[in-house]
């Protein structure tokens, strides 16, 4: 009887750790596997059809890894992507890239950074080129071009998709044609929800400058697109 009963002790505890174990399993998330170990944020952008029913409508999320691997969601926004949707191939196809992308560097048109990830201001001169060349996909200053500080791009980041630089002639050299300029930024006053050519629009700036105070360069963040 004794050894009956320190066997059915065992199973019990043996199963009460098998419950104990499997929330985390299923806590899991397929897109993860995408991002390096070392990456503990991830912004998340999906098509979605809570907001609209477009092909353009996302929503984007926060999401944090803590110390056991687990990943929770911090917060969601509403937002919008290129009019022709995901599976951007080349320059003026009105699509958004898929895959996994780190964040060159964040803007604002403020005097300082707002938060602590990589930073440049953005000036009314400001342009990522979209122009054939050698400053193909690549930041400049502009004389006489009056629109880089509009509404919708006073604060964002540029997205490291085909080699942007951030300077002429550093780094790797983009792909002529395979696509320039793509942002995550904010929108002009009166569209929050329009489609973007090719860049993912966080509607609200106050959700924007959220984002912007929680990335943390330490955490290795990631950049997840329609996975």
């Amino acid at each position: 009887m004794v050894r009956r009963l320190g066997t059915l002790v065992l199973g019990l505890t043996l199963g009460l750790l098998t419950l104990t174990v499997a929330p985390a399993q299923a806590e899991q998330r397929p897109w993860a596997q995408l991002v390096p170990e070392r990456t503990t944020q991830v912004v998340r952008t999906i098509s979605s059809r809570e907001h609209c029913r477009q092909v353009w409508c996302t929503v984007t999320q926060a999401w944090e890894k803590d110390a056991d691997g687990r990943w929770t969601k911090r917060r969601e926004f509403r937002s919008t992507i290129g009019s022709n949707g995901w599976g951007k191939e080349r320059e003026g196809d009105r699509r958004s890239p898929n895959g996994v992308f780190e964040i060159k560097t964040t803007f604002t048109t403020t005097s300082s950074n707002p938060g602590e990830m990589r930073w440049k201001q953005r000036r009314a001169t400001s342009i990522v080129s979209s122009s054939a060349g050698s400053t193909y996909n690549t930041w400049l200053e502009v004389r006489g071009v009056t629109s880089g500080d509009r509404p919708s791009m006073r604060s964002g980041w540029v997205l490291d998709f085909n080699n942007v630089r951030l300077r002429r002639g550093a780094g790797p050299a983009p792909v002529q044609g395979a696509g320039s300029g793509i942002f995550y930024h904010t929108s002009k006053p009166g569209h929050p929800w329009s489609p973007t050519a090719g860049c993912t629009q966080v509607g609200n700036a106050r959700q924007m400058r959220w984002l912007l105070t929680w990335l943390d360069p330490a955490a290795k963040p990631r950049v997840v697109q329609n996975r």
